[in-house]
């Protein structure tokens, strides 16, 4: 009986010792405030924050009471600073697995479902030409795309819609166009969406793509999305082999682009293809399938918001207007309609737009179409990771920062709340550390083209925004899904 309680005894101390006095009191982490009491103990209350979408708040007040680092569980930390940017996404960080469960396609890795930084970085560099800002500055194919987008799908509806008075609900409307844009970039623009022409049928996708969002990995294979996708691909392998003559009338009318996207990832997978085990069409299907969908989300969620807060402002609309005047040739409606090649300002000529530019960063900075927390892992290393003071923090522990409470550095963005595009007009040295905590996707050429095309032509105004404020999950849409504007044709 004796030999019996002395090992029940024993096995108790070692649990409270493991499960309660070491994470508590003696793990690197034990210094590091505490988001809840049970957070060295369980993940349950972060876990709880997650699956009722309220975690990117959460953790942006925690980060506003303890500061800069904050422990959300028995292995996790959320940091909140230019110094913890640096070093937890530019170091030797690899991808937590949420990565993996999250965003792999066909059941085939891709770019941003790779954990690994060596894969990660090998697919990168595929593409990573493609989509410097150089080459898509310079690309005639991505010139040609705009024109017929902005010519002969967009503008045509925002005119009628001006001349009716009619009231447009516009986050799916641009949702579509960027889906149509980035679509006709990947496969060339006889292959790519006309969802603009359709918003129909492009509302019954947009249904299916929220299921989606939120299906296993197995559910999702092969399923609507996944099926969509997978056509995209098999129709630009058979154009290859097509002609003209086999083209269907409305084909016809459509420039004629590369599919640029497709072509340099097939080909580079060709070329790697003994180094590289997945099925090629797959992997290429993985690949786009992830461009397409992140594409058209944060495109389509940050017009919505820019416009809003513009139609909230319509002397901030006067003064975008004057800077548009400015640039040659002009997107009046007029001009694009005009005959010949050159019928868009050259996108360096947008890109250097300076109000332009500063109201695309503030939309981008105060409405992040992807605030969430994007999970890291500590690598192994001798004497443990050192943040902010806290060393000997061991490898395994999940760490992450957000867009949401980055944006919100009252020190680096004062009066956070608020829609300022002057700040970075005016900000002097403090542009440096701006620039340095900025943490959105993209550049945002393809937003500022479509925004000054809107804005050469037409004011906006406010019908209808209730529930315009974002549910904070993994991508940012407006609560309500809609935005109601009305579109007042410009007298020149």
């Amino acid at each position: 009986m004796i030999p019996f309680i002395l090992a029940l005894f024993l096995l108790a101390s070692y649990l409270i010792y493991h499960h309660v006095i070491y994470p508590y009191f003696l793990s690197p982490l034990s210094s590091i405030p505490n988001a809840h009491f049970t957070s060295p103990l369980s993940s349950r209350w972060i876990d709880h924050k997650r699956r009722t979408c309220k975690e990117v708040l959460a953790i942006y007040a925690l980060h506003q009471k303890y500061g800069p680092i904050v422990r959300l569980g028995p292995e996790e930390l959320s940091v909140n600073s230019i110094h913890g940017l640096k070093i937890i996404y530019t170091g030797a960080f690899e991808k937590h697995d949420f990565y993996n469960d999250a965003f792999v396609n066909f059941h085939v890795a891709n770019m941003v479902g790779m954990v690994h930084n060596s894969p990660h970085a090998h697919q990168k560099r595929m593409l990573s030409k493609t989509f410097s800002k150089s080459f898509l500055q310079e690309s005639s194919d991505l010139q040609t795309i705009s024109k017929f987008l902005l010519r002969d799908r967009l503008m045509p509806i925002l005119k009628k819609a001006g001349d009716d008075r009619e009231v447009l609900n516009v986050l799916p409307m641009f949702q579509a166009l960027g889906m149509d844009f980035i679509s006709s970039f990947l496969f060339g623009s006889r292959q790519g969406t006309r969802y603009l022409f359709n918003i129909t049928e492009w509302m019954v996708w947009l249904e299916e793509y929220e299921k989606f969002k939120f299906l296993s990995r197995d559910d999702r294979y092969m399923g609507f999305i996944e099926q969509w996708c997978m056509g995209l691909c098999e129709r630009t392998e058979a154009s290859k082999n097509e002609n003209e003559e086999a083209l269907s009338d409305e084909e016809k009318l459509l420039p004629s682009t590369n599919p640029v996207i497709y072509d340099q990832l097939q080909q580079s997978l060709i070329f790697q293809k003994e180094h590289d085990p997945r099925p090629l069409n797959l992997a290429v299907a993985s690949e786009l399938l992830d461009h397409l969908v992140a594409g058209h989300e944060t495109t389509g969620i940050t017009f919505t918001y820019m416009m809003w807060e513009l139609s909230k402002q319509p002397e901030l609309q006067t003064k975008l207007r004057k800077e548009l005047m400015t640039i040659s040739p002009s997107l009046r409606y007029s001009d694009l309609n005009k005959d010949g090649e050159n019928v868009l300002p050259s996108p360096s000529a947008i890109d250097a737009l300076p109000l332009l530019d500063a109201m695309v960063r503030e939309t981008l900075r105060l409405h992040a179409p992807a605030p969430a927390q994007l999970p890291r892992v500590t690598p192994t290393i001798e004497k443990g990771t050192s943040i902010h003071g806290y060393d000997n923090i061991p490898s395994g522990v999940r760490v992450s920062s957000s867009a949401f409470s980055l944006h919100r550095i009252d020190e680096v963005y004062p009066q956070p709340e608020e829609w300022l595009p002057e700040r970075w007009l005016h900000a002097g040295e403090n542009i440096h550390d701006m620039r340095r905590l900025f943490f959105a996707f993209g550049s945002g050429g393809q937003i500022k083209l479509v925004m000054a095309a809107v804005y050469s032509n037409f004011t906006t105004t406010t019908i209808d925004d209730e529930g315009i404020d974002q549910v904070y999950e993994f991508i940012a849409l407006p609560r309500s899904r809609k935005l109601m504007l009305k579109f007042t044709p410009v007298d020149h």
